[in-house]
């Protein structure tokens, strides 16, 4: 007794929501008693079930091609008064149903209510500052060997401002860890962080930082070299760009032209770009062999190596005698991505090289 009674609590609960449970119940129960009553006709529909399930569909939504139809006057009866009514506000709660539940799910994406937990290997930007922002991202859209997974992640009170191409999620903090776990913080490649406060950069790194997976990547933009110091001294392996624009102003001045390549180096939409690949073995190879080697085969022009052993990490243009060591990054100059089968053929021992 008390489980019929939960049961029939629970079908009130469905009745009153109008939950697909009751629905799929109420679609069930009208076709077996519509069956039932066919039987009790002798109606010749009612004798296989592929034959009625067709009939009964074809006529609960009034669609009646007329290649079966009620022969008997008690079928006629079923189907003029319980049939064919019960059938038009069955299949109209069910279009209804499925209208609301799409603009729900459709509401639920534009403002920001998603969780994207699960997702893997996508970009993260966290802050929406306009027309800089979406230069972030359609930067990001422009580089074809990208993940296409972008999740923007804000807590201004404002819907998703690209629909269509990107992931939004929206919050009341970037301190609350929950809004940067619903936004795939665990899971993300790479996370960009641009804020027009500095305060504001450092709290939304120190909230990430801790989250973020071993293999995730954190860019943070910085207009005061102090607190861009301050982020690389707390969080390493934590990235912090910094405004140039007086430096390239004054470089500019000096040596014509010194715009227009940092500008042609940072596109990637056109000319060549700069890349980076970690080596995954060096065979004893020093830098000014694989210099020669990369622009021969390759057709790109090493710009320099970052070392993880050395305090500063970074090496522009080092000597041609330096040694390659497994796991170093090198920096090139070119017009699309190494290949992982591109640089292992770079790396390769010289007596395995094709010519």
């Amino acid at each position: 007794m008390p489980v019929i009674l939960r049961l029939l609590k629970a079908l009130k609960a469905s009745m009153f929501q109008v939950s697909w449970s009751f629905l799929l119940f109420v679609t069930l129960g009208h076709l077996l008693l519509s069956w039932l009553a066919m039987v009790v006709a002798s109606e010749e529909v009612a004798s296989s079930p592929i034959k009625w399930l067709y009939f009964y569909i074809t006529t609960a939504s009034t669609v009646g091609y007329g290649d079966y139809s009620p022969v008997t006057a008690g079928g006629q009866l079923v189907a003029a008064l319980w049939l064919i009514p019960g059938g038009i506000a069955i299949f109209a709660a069910l279009i209804g149903k499925a209208t609301m539940t799409i603009s729900t799910y459709w509401r639920h994406l534009m403002e920001g209510k998603s969780d994207y937990r699960s997702l893997t290997g996508h970009t993260l930007v966290i802050g929406w500052h306009g027309e800089t922002t979406r230069n972030i991202i359609n930067i990001l859209r422009a580089d074809t060997e990208l993940p296409d997974d972008i999740v923007l992640c804000v807590c201004q009170d404002i819907s998703n401002p690209m629909p269509g191409d990107i992931k939004f999620v929206r919050g009341e903090s970037f301190a609350s860890a929950d809004l940067l776990q619903r936004a795939g913080v665990t899971g993300a490649s790479r996370i960009i962080i641009y804020d027009d406060s500095d305060e504001r950069v450092a709290t939304i790194a120190l909230s990430v930082y801790p989250l973020k997976s071993s293999r995730c990547h954190i860019v943070a933009h910085c207009g005061d070299p102090h607190t861009a110091d301050m982020l690389r001294r707390t969080l390493p392996g934590i990235e912090c760009t910094e405004a140039l624009a007086i430096e390239m102003l004054v470089r500019s001045s000096t040596d014509a032209g010194i715009s227009r390549v940092v500008n042609e180096l940072l596109s990637v939409t056109h000319g060549a770009t700069q890349y980076q690949a970690c080596l995954p073995a060096a065979n004893g190879m020093t830098y000014g062999e694989l210099f020669t080697r990369a622009k021969r085969q390759c057709d790109v022009t090493l710009l320099g190596i970052s070392d993880s052993n050395e305090d500063d990490g970074n090496l522009l243009n080092p000597p041609g005698d330096v040694v390659l060591q497994e796991g170093d990054v090198i920096f090139y100059m070119g017009n699309k991505r190494l290949s992982e089968q591109e640089l292992v053929g770079l790396l390769a021992p010289s007596d395995a090289v094709t010519p």
